[in-house]
């Protein structure tokens, strides 16, 4: 965010704005951070700083490196920061020793100053999220700093990239993996199916990423020509009538339902319940999850993919409802696409497990 609302950036009128919304909602603490006010757990050991953002995948990708850090390196002291909180996520390091875990200082002089004069970090690793301008001058100095998943190719100096690009002709992998396909759930209990339909003979499908009215038209010409299947549909909210999967007691769905996954924990049921998936916004932690589950893909535009090597197990439509039908009526075909889908996701999944590997070594070195 570059807006000079940004409560993470250096405008001092923004700033103090974002400073009295917290203070009127009793958020002291991130008024704390965002002036700089942090400290690492512990009093011995070297500190590694890691940089998340606000998505929600920035954030669980950082708390997976942090785990697998602690496990290589007893020694060091491990200061994850950022931009919004999802405690569901941070509650997995409530076990890892001399681990510290808050949001982000601003981008303001004065506050990362302070950052820094606390932290010392030895190395910075920055995940997922695009460094503010100061903040990218001062990491631009510092010895060793790793990114990952750079939304935007990098402007300052790093030691390595690990799937991103550099604007100062950095060095790259040859190869490029993703590393949320590691957050991908591949081992998933085959009994969601059974609960949903509880013996009956039909098809289930999973629409991620619509607008609400997208959605619900989608539902209704769905419903027009197959009165029995089931719609599951994540993000907003669809424009009429529908289950919220929090709210589902575990008894078979009705069929012509149209079913709200307003609790994410359910994708991985859900990927490999359907016979297909349409995901209308290419989100990567939910595409790799799509993949894992082993069920045909389409989305809009083979562009919005990561890799040209997923053209060949997703198809591209605008609108799903065609090769959804087609997909109905030959089922074989439907699993042949999604076994490509599952393939490709493990091709993924074995080399974002390896650049993990070596991230955490190369840590290890440090």
């Amino acid at each position: 965010m570059n807006s000079w609302k940004d409560p993470f950036g250096s405008n001092p009128l923004g700033l103090w704005l974002a400073d009295r919304r917290d203070r009127k909602n009793r958020h002291i603490s991130r008024i704390a951070a965002r002036r700089g006010w942090l400290k690492p757990m512990g009093d011995r050991g070297k500190v590694l700083w890691v940089i998340a953002g606000a998505s929600a995948d920035s954030v669980r990708l950082a708390v997976e490196l942090v785990r697998a850090i602690r496990e290589k390196r007893l020694d060091i002291r491990l200061v994850l920061t950022f931009e919004q909180e999802y405690a569901d996520m941070l509650a997995l390091l409530d076990n890892c020793d001399k681990t510290g875990w808050g949001y982000a200082p601003c981008d303001h002089p004065r506050a990362l100053a302070r950052v820094m004069q606390r932290f010392e970090p030895y190395g910075v690793i920055v995940v997922g999220t695009q460094p503010r301008r100061n903040l990218s001058k001062l990491l631009d100095q510092h010895q060793r700093v790793l990114a990952i998943n750079p939304p935007q190719p990098v402007a300052f100096h790093t030691e390595r990239i690990y799937n991103g690009t550099s604007l100062l002709g950095t060095d790259q992998p040859t190869e490029i993996g993703d590393m949320r396909a590691i957050l991908a759930q591949a081992q998933i209990d085959p009994n969601f199916k059974s609960l949903v339909n509880h013996g009956a003979e039909r098809h289930l499908w999973w629409l991620h990423g619509a607008t609400a009215d997208s959605s619900a038209a989608i539902a209704r010409q769905l419903f027009a020509h197959a009165a029995d299947d089931v719609l599951f549909v994540s993000g907003e909210r669809p424009a009429a009538d529908c289950l919220k999967i929090s709210s589902w007691d575990r008894t078979p769905i009705a069929g012509g339902s149209i079913v709200w996954v307003d609790d994410e924990k359910w994708l991985p049921a859900i990927s490999a319940a359907v016979t297909a998936t349409h995901l209308a916004d290419i989100v990567p932690v939910t595409l790799w999850q799509a993949m894992a589950g082993g069920a045909a893909i389409s989305c809009p535009d083979h562009a919005l993919l990561p890799k040209p090597a997923l053209h060949a197990a997703i198809t591209a439509c605008v609108n799903p409802l065609p090769v959804w039908q087609s997909w109905r009526a030959n089922v074989i075909q439907a699993r042949q696409q999604g076994d490509i889908a599952r393939r490709l996701f493990w091709q993924e999944r074995r080399l974002a497990e390896s650049m993990s590997q070596e991230l955490v070594q190369r840590v290890f070195e440090w």
